[in-house]
């Protein structure tokens, strides 16, 4: 199961609940699917650049608030 926890023009940041370490985000889109760890941003997947940067930002922005949804539902216990 996902929850969508925030959405930008074309893409979506997910959190799929249950899944494994290190914590991390899917930024999903029309024919994309981009993983992006949240303490290193590093991103596994291929999208426009810009979607993924704009991810990016708000994913840095907003790491209190995410690593708070993964502690309480994301990681896999």
């Amino acid at each position: 199961m996902d929850a969508t926890i925030h959405r930008l023009k074309n893409a979506r940041i997910a959190m799929f609940f249950g899944d494994h370490p290190p914590a991390h985000v899917h930024l999903l889109g029309p024919g994309f699917k981009v993983s992006i760890e949240v303490a290193t941003l590093k991103s596994r997947g291929r999208a426009d650049s810009r979607i993924v940067a704009e991810a990016k930002v708000w994913i840095a922005e907003n790491e209190e608030l995410i690593m708070a949804i993964w502690n309480e539902r994301g990681a896999k216990r």
